[in-house]
C-alpha cells in the first residue's frame, strides 16, 4: 500500500510540475515537436508532426513521462543500497523509455493512417 501511494504522488508531482512548465507555457507548447522526446517518437516512425495536435501530443508525452518517472522511482524504493538503485533505475529507465515510445509513436502512426 506505501508503494502505491509513493507511485500516486509521484505521478502527480511529475505530471503537474510538467503541465504548469510545457504544456500551459504558449512558448514551449509551439516547440514541442523540437524536443528530443517528439524526436524519439515521431522520427523512427516516420510521422508527420502537421498532422500531430501539439496539446494532445504534449499530453500524452506528459503523462507517459509521470509514469515512467514514478515507475521507476517506486522500484527503485525497493532496493536498500544506493548502487544497486542507481543501477536498477538507469537501466529500468532506458528501457521504459525506448518501450513507451515505441508504443506512443505506432498509436499515432495507427492514428495517422486513418
Amino acid at each position: 500500500m506505501n508503494l502505491l501511494f509513493l507511485f500516486l504522488i509521484t505521478f502527480l508531482v511529475v505530471y503537474l510540475l510538467y503541465l504548469f512548465t510545457v504544456i500551459l507555457n504558449k512558448k514551449k507548447i509551439n516547440k514541442i515537436f523540437d524536443t528530443n522526446q517528439a524526436k524519439l517518437i515521431i522520427v523512427p516512425n516516420k510521422l508527420n508532426s502537421n498532422n500531430i495536435n501539439k496539446n494532445s501530443f504534449a499530453q500524452v508525452i506528459s503523462i507517459c513521462n509521470s509514469f515512467i518517472v514514478a515507475l521507476v522511482f517506486t522500484i527503485s524504493e525497493l532496493f536498500d543500497n544506493y548502487i544497486l538503485k542507481l543501477l536498477v533505475s538507469f537501466v529500468l529507465l532506458i528501457i521504459l523509455i525506448l518501450i513507451v515510445y515505441k508504443v506512443i509513436g505506432i498509436y499515432y502512426k495507427k492514428k495517422e493512417g486513418r
